[in-house]
């Protein structure tokens, strides 16, 4: 038996978890906590999944642990050791990387440094550390350099050499992906939160507007920080909305994306985006940030998407990806087939 270990099941870790054990040709089975207080969730969850743990029973063969999860402090509560139980950890983000608010008194007091020491010290202890993208790897080990670079000197650096890179995975569309209608159908599908600046993407669609390029609109998502963002878009946007909101339903998400051409994004951070890859995969063409994993999705794949200077290169990119229109593709190193033969490779290779 394989065994997903996460403490913020939620979002990405819920969907990546649940497609592996649907996918992989092992017995897989998930011990997770809900994705609620991110921060103790790296402090205490380690504790509430060893009690989960001690109450297996059976014990497995792997453990695939994500980032979100103190993997040191786990095994111990749990009385095991990577030479009987080896350990994968799986980074979807990493806490050298993540930008923190400036609400957040652990950055106001300076001692935000904690929890990528989490980050750190997990993948230390592991036989074989994943990310999911190459721009999170590499942000990985240099926030750890410069990290250990003040502190005594050590050479910690030179042992964190085993990781790889395996992307989250997309489907193959099933729906049909003719579009309905000729006039250019923008895609938002992130969550409305100040990191994923939903306040540039609407400051785009009114220079569309002011410019007299026709469009029609499709906003999917939701968020606490920028609640505001739905109303504005229902008022002024109105006469371009064919859907404003979260839906719940896969069937009907996917729907919205085979109806959308093109996706402007206005992220600050991200660390693969698997919201760009669902929609390029069905079809839409996407203008995407020169930061960040975003490039990753136009390697060997250009004629899908267009990289723009962030933020200032915003408007002349949306522009001119609507007047010169492409359809988009997915990479195919993205799609779950190609995902799942990495994971049973790397399983099959520590079982």
């Amino acid at each position: 038996m394989i065994l997903i270990l996460d403490s913020f099941f939620t979002g990405s870790h819920k969907y990546w978890g649940l497609e592996l054990k649907r996918r992989l040709p092992f017995n897989v089975d998930l011990l997770t906590l809900s994705g609620k207080h991110w921060k103790w969730r790296m402090e205490g969850g380690a504790y509430e999944l060893a009690q989960k743990f001690k109450k297996l029973n059976v014990k497995p063969k792997i453990i695939i642990a994500t980032d979100m999860v103190n993997i040191p402090l786990f095994y111990a509560f749990s009385e095991i050791t990577t030479e009987k139980i080896p350990c994968i950890m799986y980074f979807h983000e990493n806490q050298f990387a993540y930008p923190i608010s400036n609400l957040d008194t652990d950055k106001v007091l300076k001692r935000d440094n904690h929890y990528s020491f989490i980050n750190l010290t997990s993948a230390l202890f592991v036989n074989q550390v994943v990310f999911n993208s190459e721009f999170n790897k590499n942000s990985f080990l240099k926030g750890a350099d410069k990290l250990l670079k003040k502190l005594p000197k050590n050479n910690i650096e030179r042992k964190i050499s085993n990781e790889q890179i395996i992307f989250p995975g997309v489907d193959v569309p099933r729906e049909n992906l003719k579009k309905l209608s000729s006039t250019p159908t923008i895609l938002w599908n992130h969550r409305w939160e100040y990191d994923k600046n939903p306040d540039l993407f609407i400051r785009g669609l009114e220079h569309l507007q002011n410019i007299s390029i026709p469009f029609k609109l499709i906003v999917l998502g939701k968020g606490t920080e920028k609640k505001e963002i739905k109303s504005k878009i229902e008022k002024q946007f109105k006469k371009e909305l064919i859907h404003c909101g979260y839906t719940e339903n896969k069937k009907q998400y996917f729907k919205l994306l085979s109806e959308a051409t093109h996706l402007p994004v206005t992220s600050m951070h991200d660390f693969f985006g698997i919201g760009v890859a669902e929609a390029m995969s069905y079809g839409c063409y996407a203008v995407l940030p020169n930061h960040q994993a975003y490039p990753e999705h136009l390697i060997n794949n250009s004629e899908s998407g267009i990289l723009y200077d962030y933020p200032d290169g915003f408007f002349t990119a949306l522009e001119n990806s609507i007047i010169h229109s492409k359809k988009g593709t997915v990479k195919n190193e993205f799609l779950f087939e190609n995902v799942i033969k990495k994971w049973t490779q790397l399983i099959s290779s520590l079982c």
